[in-house]
C-alpha cells in the first residue's frame, strides 16, 4: 500500500498504480498476464493501460506478435513528476501576475537546481538567431547540478544560434569558458578580478532580464520590455568603454 500511496502522489490513481506494479515486477508482459497478477479484469487492464501511456509511464513493445507493455523506471517517474510540478509552478507565478494586474510585465523568482535550469530555459526559444548581452559572475565551485543545467543551456544557445555579448572578470574558473568562447557564439571583454569581482550574473534578452547567483542557486526575471531596453542601452555604454 506504501507503493501504491507514493505512486499517487506522483499522479497515478490506485488502479493505475496497481497495475504499474504489476507490471514492473513482470519486466515485459502481456495485458493477460498483468490482469492475472493485479487481480484486475482484463478489459479494465488494457483502459489503465492506455491511461498510463498517455501519461507517459508505460510502453507498448512495437513489432511484438502479441501486444506487450513494459513500465519506465520508477526514477523516470520522478523526472515527469518534477517536470509538471515546474510547468505548474510557472503557471502559478504568471496566474499571480495576472492577478496583480501585471499583464504585460511580471516578475519571476527562482530558487534551487532545478529551477535554475528552468530560468535558463525562460523564453529561449524566443531568443533564436538573436543576442543576450550582460555582465556576467565568476565561477567558484558550484553546485554540481548548477553546472549541469548552464552547460545544457550553452548547448541550447548553440543550437538555436543564440549569440552572447558580455563583460566577464578575468578569474581562472572561467578559463575552459574562455578557451570555447568562439564555438559557443560568444564574445567577450574580460576585465580584472580587483575591477569587476561580482559573483551575480545580470544579462538581457528582447524583453527581459536576469538575475542570477549561481552560487546561492537564486534567480530573478523581470518580464519587462522597457526595462530591459534600458538595460541594453546601460550595456552598450559599459561595452564602448
Amino acid at each position: 500500500m506504501e507503493h501504491i500511496k507514493t505512486l499517487i502522489l506522483l499522479g497515478l490513481s490506485e488502479k493505475e498504480a496497481e497495475v504499474y506494479l504489476a507490471l514492473l515486477a513482470l519486466g515485459k508482459a502481456t495485458a493477460y498476464a498483468i490482469a492475472k497478477r493485479s487481480g484486475l479484469k482484463r478489459p479494465t487492464v488494457y483502459m489503465l493501460l492506455d491511461q498510463l501511456r498517455l501519461k507517459e509511464v508505460v510502453l507498448k513493445i512495437p513489432n511484438a506478435k502479441k501486444q506487450l507493455f513494459i513500465a519506465k523506471d520508477p526514477s523516470e517517474l520522478g523526472r515527469i513528476a518534477t517536470e509538471r510540478l515546474n510547468d505548474a509552478q510557472r503557471g502559478l507565478r504568471e496566474i499571480s501576475a495576472l492577478a496583480h494586474g501585471r499583464t504585460e510585465s511580471k516578475i519571476l523568482y527562482f530558487e534551487g537546481p532545478d529551477e535554475i535550469g528552468e530560468l535558463l530555459r525562460y523564453r529561449i526559444t524566443e531568443m533564436a538567431g538573436k543576442e543576450f548581452v550582460g555582465f556576467y559572475a565568476h565561477k567558484d565551485d558550484d553546485p554540481k547540478k548548477i553546472v549541469s543545467a548552464v552547460d545544457d543551456y550553452n548547448e541550447t544557445l548553440r543550437r538555436l544560434d543564440i549569440h552572447t555579448r558580455g563583460i566577464v572578470p578575468d578569474h581562472p574558473g572561467l578559463k575552459s569558458y574562455r578557451e570555447n568562447d568562439t564555438s559557443y557564439l560568444r564574445t567577450m571583454k574580460v576585465v580584472p578580478l580587483s575591477e569587476y569581482s561580482s559573483r551575480m550574473a545580470i544579462d538581457a534578452g528582447d524583453t527581459f532580464v536576469r538575475l542570477m547567483s549561481f552560487a546561492d542557486q537564486q534567480g530573478i526575471v523581470i518580464d519587462n520590455p522597457h526595462i530591459a531596453k534600458s538595460f541594453r542601452q546601460i550595456f552598450e555604454m559599459a561595452w564602448r568603454k
